[in-house]
C-alpha cells in the first residue's frame, strides 16, 4: 500500500512540474515511469493477498501454514538490493567505461545510459520508500527516545537527500545534508546499544560508521578550514583514511556480524569458496587489466586508486573484499531472520559505495545502519531458539531424584489438593517427572524433563494448556547475567512495554497487554516473582498460564531445583524452592484464569 500510494504521488509531481515548466524533460519521464511501476506493483501484490486470502484453508482445516511460494516471500529490501547492484553495474561502471572517446555514441550505448539512468531514479526513490515505511511503522510503536530521535533524523536526513530526485536544489543544501546525515548515523548507533542488543554489533556498528563520519568531517573540514587549498590540502590524505577504515571494517566484519556460534560459521564451505574465489577473480583482474579495474572501483564504490601504477595498497583492499564476501555469505545462509536482515544491511552500506554524490549514496548506507541496529535486538534469541537445546546441568542418580519428587510432592500438599506424581520414560534417555493436583479447582501440572539423568526444563502449566506458539496475552521473559546465556524464546506477544515498577522492569522483558499485567501482578506479587521467577511466563486471557525455565540456560543452575547439590547426593529432600515458585504462579492464576465447570484432572487426560 505504501509503494502504490508513493508511486501515484510521484506521478502527480512529475506531471505538475511538466505543466509548471510547459515541456516535457527526461527527470519528469523517468519519474513518471517509476511511479508507474510502483503503481503495478503494489497492484499486483494487493491481487496476490487477496487471491491467498481466498484460497488459503480455514483454522479448522487445517493448522499447517503453507509455504509461500518464492514470489510472495520477496520483500523491498530484496527489490532494492537487486536495483542498486544494477544500478552500479550499468549506471555507474557500464556507461562511462564502455561510451566512445570521441563522436557520437551508437544507439546500443545510448539505450544502456537511459537504463542506467531509469535504475539511479527507481534506486533512488525505492530506498527513500523503504525509509519512510520503517519509520512510520517503528514511531508508530511508541519507542524509546532513543529510537525516536534515531528514526527522526534518519526521516530529516531521507527528505534533504530525496530533494535533488525531484527539484534542483542549491549547493548550500549539501553541507545541511552533510550534517544531518552524520547526526543521523550517530543517532542509529547509539540506539542499537543495550543490554539486550547482540554484542558483536555492538562493536561493529561503530567500525562500519567511522568512514561515514570521516567523509562527512573531510567536506566540512574542506568547507571551513582549508577552503583555498583543496586539491593540495589534508582532503586527499582525510579520503584515503576513509578508505583505510573502510577496509579495517570489512576486516572486523566477521568477528562482528557473522552468524553465531561463530565456530559453526567458520566450517561451512560455501562462504569459504566464495570468499577466495572473489579474491582470486579480483587478483588476476587486476594482473591482466590493472588500470581498467582501478577505472572501474572509482566508479563503482568510489574508492581511488592509483592508475599509473599498481596501488600498494591493493593486496589489502583484496583482502577486506573478500572478508566482507565471506561475512555476507555466511548472513545470507543462516538461519536466523534478524542475522540475515544484517546481511541486507551490511550489502546496503557496500552498495551505497564511498563516493558520495547522488542521494542513494547516502541513503543506502543510512538504510543499512538501520537495519542493523534494529536485528541487533533479535538476533541473539532468534540464533538461541535456532540452536539444538542441549543439557548444561550434571546428571543425578535415579534414587536421588526419586527422594526429591517425594519432597517436592510432599510440599506442595499445602498449596494443591489431590497432588500424584507419575514418571514416564521415553526414548533418547529422556525422563519425565510429573506432579499433577488442584488449587480451588484450578488444575495445576509441573513436569520436570530429564536427559540421561541432567534435568532439562522445568514446565508448570496452571488452567488449561496451550500450545506455546500461540500468541499470549502476556508473556514475562527474565533478564539473564550474561554469565547464564541467553533466555530461550517463549510464546509471541505483541508490543513490548513497561509496568512502572523500576525493579520489575529491570528483571523482566514484558509484552502484550499492560491490563492483563496489571490483573495478574499487585506489588507484592512483583515482587515476589522479581525475587523467584527466571525463564519466561506467559498468559493466555481466561484460559492458562505456562511457566518455563531451563536451568544453565538464561537461569541460574539451581534456582529453583538445587541441582547442584542433587548431583552430589546432598539435599535430596529439599523441595521448598520449587514448592515456593509453585505457590506464587497459582496466586497468579487465581487472578486472571477460570476455572473450567469441570475440573476433574487424571493421568488419562495428560499429554504425556
Amino acid at each position: 500500500m505504501a509503494t502504490t500510494i508513493a508511486g501515484a504521488l510521484g506521478v502527480v509531481l512529475a506531471i505538475v512540474d511538466i505543466v509548471l515548466r510547459g515541456h516535457i524533460s527526461v527527470r519528469p519521464a523517468l519519474l513518471i515511469l517509476t511511479g508507474l511501476v510502483l503503481v503495478a506493483n503494489g497492484a499486483l501484490r494487493f491481487a496476490s493477498i487477496r487471491r491467498s486470502r481466498r484460497d488459503s484453508p480455514r483454522a479448522d482445516e487445517s493448522t499447517r501454514i503453507p509455504k509461500l511460494p518464492l514470489v510472495q516471500r520477496i520483500t523491498p529490501m530484496h527489490v532494492l538490493v537487486v536495483l542498486a547492484v544494477l544500478e552500479i553495474a550499468i549506471n555507474r561502471v557500464a556507461v562511462p567505461m564502455l561510451g566512445p572517446a570521441e563522436g557520437d555514441p551508437p544507439a546500443w550505448h545510448t539505450a544502456l545510459d537511459y537504463a542506467g539512468l531509469f535504475l539511479f531514479y527507481f534506486t533512488g526513490v525505492l530506498v527513500v520508500l523503504v525509509i519512510a515505511v520503517r519509520v512510520v511503522t517503528k514511531l508508530a510503536a511508541r519507542p524509546n527516545i532513543r529510537d525516536t530521535i534515531a528514526h527522526g533524523l534518519a526521516a530529516i536526513a531521507t527528505l534533504i537527500a530525496a530533494a535533488p530526485l525531484i527539484v534542483s536544489v542549491p549547493a548550500t543544501m549539501s553541507l545541511v545534508l552533510e550534517l544531518t546525515f552524520a547526526l543521523a548515523v550517530v543517532a542509529v548507533i547509539a540506539s542499537a546499544f543495550g543490554k539486550d542488543s547482540d554484542l558483536g554489533i555492538q562493536f561493529g556498528l561503530p567500525v562500519v560508521a567511522v568512514p561515514l563520519l570521516i567523509h562527512t568531517g573531510n567536506v566540512l573540514g574542506a568547507h571551513f578550514l582549508w577552503p583555498e587549498n583543496t586539491f593540495d590540502g589534508p582532503t586527499a590524505a582525510i579520503a584515503h583514511a576513509g578508505v583505510i577504515a573502510l577496509c579495517i571494517g570489512a576486516l572486523v566484519s566477521p568477528y562482528c556480524f557473522a552468524p553465531r556460534p561463530f565456530a559453526r560459521s567458520v566450517t561451512r564451505p560455501m562462504p569459504v569458496v566464495l570468499a577466495m574465489g572473489l579474491a582470486a577473480a579480483g587478483a588476476i583482474a587486476a594482473r591482466a587489466a590493472y588500470p581498467a579495474v582501478a577505472k572501474a572501483a572509482a566508479f563503482a564504490i568510489g574508492v581511488e586508486m592509483s592508475q599509473a601504477q599498481a596501488d600498494p595498497r591493493l593486496a589489502l583492499y583484496l583482502l577486506g573484499l573478500a572478508t566482507l564476501a565471506w561475512t555476507l555469505t555466511s548472513c545470507a545462509i543462516a538461519t536466523s531472520e534478524a542475522r540475515r536482515q544484517v546481511g541486507l544491511g551490511l550489502a546496503c552500506v557496500l552498495l551505497g559505495g564511498y563516493g558520495f554524490r547522488w542521494p542513494h549514496h547516502y541513503l543506502l548506507p543510512l538504510l543499512g545502519l538501520m537495519l542493523v541496529a534494529d536485528a541487533a535486538r533479535r538476533v541473539r534469541e532468534e540464533e538461541l531458539a535456532n540452536t539444538p537445546i542441549s543439557s548444561a546441568t550434571p546428571p543425578i542418580h535415579d534414587a536421588a531424584w526419586a527422594v526429591y519428587i517425594g519432597s517436592v510432592a510432599q510440599g506442595l500438599r499445602r498449596v494443591l489438593t489431590d497432588v500424584h506424581t507419575l514418571t514416564t520414560r521415553g526414548e533418547g534417555g529422556l525422563v519425565s517427572s510429573v506432579l499433577v493436583g488442584e488449587a480451588d479447582g484450578l488444575p495445576v501440572r509441573t513436569r520436570i524433563e530429564r536427559v540421561d539423568g541432567c534435568v532439562l526444563a522445568l514446565d508448570v502449566v496452571l488452567g488449561r494448556e496451550i500450545d506455546e506458539q500461540r500468541s499470549a496475552s502476556l508473556t514475562l521473559w527474565a533478564i539473564p547475567l550474561r554469565t547464564h546465556g541467553a533466555n530461550p524464546p517463549g510464546p509471541p506477544a505483541t508490543p513490548l512495554f513497561k509496568s512502572g515498577d523500576v525493579s520489575f522492569d529491570e528483571r523482566f522483558k514484558t509484552r502484550g497487554s499492560a491490563l492483563a499485567l496489571q490483573r495478574l501482578f499487585d506489588g507484592d506479587l512483583r515482587e515476589r516473582a522479581t525475587t523467584c521467577l527466571d525463564g519466561w511466563l506467559a498468559y493466555w486471557e481466561h484460559d492458562g498460564m505456562r511457566y518455563r525455565v531451563y536451568p544453565g540456560k538464561g537461569a541460574p543452575l539451581d534456582h529453583p531445583m538445587p541441582l547442584s547439590d542433587l548431583a552430589l547426593g546432598r539435599a535430596s529432600g529439599d523441595g521448598e524452592r520449587l514448592v515456593t515458585v509453585i505457590e506464587l504462579l497459582v496466586a497468579l492464576a487465581k487472578r486472571g484464569v477460570k476455572v473450567a465447570p469441570s475440573p476433574a484432572t487424571s493421568f488419562e487426560d495428560l499429554p504425556l
